[in-house]
């Protein structure tokens, strides 16, 4: 798997932290976000500075569903991984971004979070 940019989003900073450190050791650049606004914020930069985003669906603010169109509008090439503690179908989404999404049931290990960022990146 290449380094990629990745952008955590999750309101659970013991988990931004975990995540963060095992990304970084394994080479990707990671950022975090806790909230949708601050998320969309970062993706709104012209162009998108990350490759992937791992967005959970509950958010203090936002809920990760409204988050989800949003961030996939304002960068066409960005890939997504739902990260949540209840199931997500792309099933939702217009059938040209479903390639762009994939999802990981919580609780899960790092290394099937690293199995999803292989499986998008080869994607990119």
């Amino acid at each position: 798997m290449a380094n990629l940019s990745l952008l955590l989003v999750d309101d659970e900073k013991p988990l931004l932290a975990l995540l963060k450190k095992y990304l970084e050791r394994l080479g990707h650049r990671v950022d975090t976000a806790e909230t949708g606004q601050e998320a969309i914020g970062k993706c709104r930069h012209n162009p998108c500075p990350f490759q992937i985003v791992v967005l959970d669906l509950k958010l203090p603010d936002i809920p990760g569903t409204d988050v989800l169109p949003v961030l996939l509008e304002s960068a066409p090439d960005l890939r997504v991984i739902i990260s949540s503690g209840t199931p997500f179908s792309s099933e939702s989404l217009p059938p040209a971004d479903r390639h762009r999404v994939t999802s990981l049931l919580k609780p899960y290990m790092p290394k099937q979070l690293t199995g999803a960022l292989d499986a998008l990146s080869v994607q990119h």
